[in-house]
């Protein structure tokens, strides 16, 4: 048979020749960077939702398989669409020591970029049941086991939904475990066929009951395999919109919950609620459009407050928000940074601050204020007391500010904070097309990137946002961006769980201080007692972005 054709190994040194289809997988783990000895936990472990489809299908064959393994030295393992570890089910305790202390453990990752050669990878890319035995697995660490698995395909769809796994001990192999977990995996998709008639009824029941009391007001169900829109809704919302939606609600353990403002790539903003059926998959979601804004001319708005602050995590666009509200006075606009300090003499900065600040027709607007040393902080709060220019700061978020710090931005009439990209995700697919539109070319999103990019926690906001699109349009000119062509949203760090104590306390101190200094290095670096190069070799090897 072709998969048991002899080939010459892909990989130099003294390896025996391997099988086709092992030959080959060999070739795409390496190809993918992947080393053999590597290890699994270079790559980070994610939360499983039990909720899912394909664990409500498989729990009771799960359970069932267990208990024949009972007392044995085989484990069986699940993993899902995306080859993550979901579901792992121990014969004993030695088996499980065993294939844990490899960094097999839930929510890890198994694609062969990430674990090489092996039979829930090596299924997961074939989608045909494969056998691996001892030295046929590409990681170091895996060939003291062998393994079968088996590819989970839908019914209706015929797509992947996982790969079903029995791992051993290479001295433990029974002929009658393939035949096993062939059962099994059959019995698994049978179920995911119920599971999906079911939810579909109920899906569906709740999609016409909303649609009737809206009397053809825009509603949406979403399933991992369904989607139902009224001829409103498909007139709105286009298909990265939907992305967008499943990315927002998916994650979340609430039954219904609210969207107050989201942008579709239409342009248009609107207000979503959504809710889960009762006993069901999927979401159904109402939606209204928002009335135009009322459009306010901040150019001829009257001044109000003499004194204004922006507080926002670096990023979060505190300098365009000072820079729009100095606009609003016909007056010459002075910019001083507290960062400047770093390297001149405090006592001469200050003096040229309080120089201004008793101009009476400038606008004075002081950027990171938190690196203030308290002395200067208070010194400056003192002097706007008595300022006849009208005075803009920006800051930090005041929480983790000293006192002076925090008396200086309370003394502001006006204060606007700016909230994290990372709680507002809603507003990502809207701001990047945004950014994406100032570069002039005929690009647009997919919907797989608008899924990544929503997912994306942003640690430099808006600032780091600008960056990746401004990185991607110098790699593709024209057509749809895909999630391939990110880089920051699909980049592996490893976990916090996988670092020692030692660097675990100084990644934390580290990310802790650039906080504290606005993203400044020079600051960072002098306050920790370091060299700004030590500083960049840290935080390159404890994958601090930056």
């Amino acid at each position: 048979m072709a998969h048991d054709t002899v080939v010459a190994t892909p990989s130099p040194g003294d390896s025996p020749a391997l099988r086709d289809e092992i030959a080959r997988s060999w070739e795409r783990s390496r190809s993918s960077g992947l080393r053999p000895d590597d290890s699994l936990e270079r790559f980070s472990v994610s939360d499983v939702d039990r909720r899912s489809r394909l664990l409500a299908a498989a729990e009771p064959v799960l359970d069932r398989m267990e208990s024949m393994l009972a007392r044995t030295r085989y484990c069986v393992l699940l993993s899902d669409r995306d080859a993550r570890l979901v579901d792992l089910r121990f014969g004993s305790h030695q088996v499980r020591d065993a294939v844990t202390a490899t960094g097999t453990v839930l929510g890890r990752p198994f694609s062969e970029q990430t674990s090489g050669t092996n039979s829930i990878a090596t299924v997961h890319e074939l989608r045909v049941p494969v056998s691996v035995r001892g030295d046929e697995h590409y990681i170091e660490a895996m060939k003291g086991f062998s393994c079968h698995g088996h590819p989970l395909i839908h019914p209706v769809t015929r797509r992947i939904e996982g790969v079903l796994d029995i791992t051993y001990l290479v001295d433990e192999d029974n002929p009658l475990l393939r035949p096993l977990l062939a059962q099994s995996a059959s019995d698994i998709q049978s179920r995911l066929l119920e599971e999906t008639r079911s939810s579909e009824q109920l899906l569906f029941a709740a999609f016409q009951r909303s649609n009737a009391s809206r009397r053809g007001a825009p509603v949406i169900a979403l399933a991992d395999e369904i989607l139902l829109e009224n001829s409103s809704a498909s007139a709105l919302v286009g298909s990265d919109d939907h992305a967008a939606l499943r990315a927002q609600i998916e994650g979340s353990s609430l039954r219904a919950g609210v969207i107050e403002s989201m942008t579709l790539r239409a342009g248009r903003a609107v207000r979503i609620r959504w809710e889960r059926p009762p006993a069901g998959a999927g979401v159904v979601l109402e939606i209204d459009p928002l009335d135009a804004p009322t459009v306010i001319d901040t150019a001829n708005r009257p001044p109000t407050a003499r004194t204004a602050a922006v507080i926002g995590e670096p990023g979060t666009g505190r300098s365009t928000a000072l820079s729009e509200w100095a606009a609003r006075f016909d007056a010459d606009t002075d910019r001083f940074d507290a960062a400047e300090l770093a390297v001149d003499d405090a006592h001469a900065w200050m003096t040229r601050v309080s120089t201004r600040l008793r101009d009476g027709d400038a606008v004075v607007l002081v950027e990171n204020v938190h690196l203030l040393p308290d002395l200067q902080a208070c010194a400056l709060r003192e002097a706007i007391a008595s300022a006849t220019a009208r005075v803009g700061l920006s800051s930090n978020p005041v929480d983790a500010a000293g006192p002076e710090h925090r008396r200086l931005v309370s003394g502001c009439r006006d204060r606007t904070e700016l909230v994290p990209l990372r709680l507002r995700r809603h507003e990502i697919p809207s701001i990047a097309r945004s950014m994406l539109a100032r570069h002039g070319l005929d690009l647009h999103f997919s919907p797989a990137a608008i899924t990544a990019l929503v997912h994306h926690d942003w640690p430099g906001n808006l600032a780091d946002l600008a960056d990746e699109i401004s990185d991607v349009v110098t790699r593709r000119s024209a057509g749809a961006i895909t999630d391939t062509d990110l880089l920051r949203p699909g980049r592996a760090t490893p976990t916090d769980c996988t670092r020692n104590p030692l660097d675990t306390a100084l990644h934390d101190a580290i990310s802790n201080e650039l906080r504290r200094h606005g993203g400044n290095k020079r600051a960072t670096a002098d306050h920790l007692g370091i060299s700004r190069t030590t500083l960049y070799k840290r935080m390159r090897e404890l994958h601090i972005p930056g």
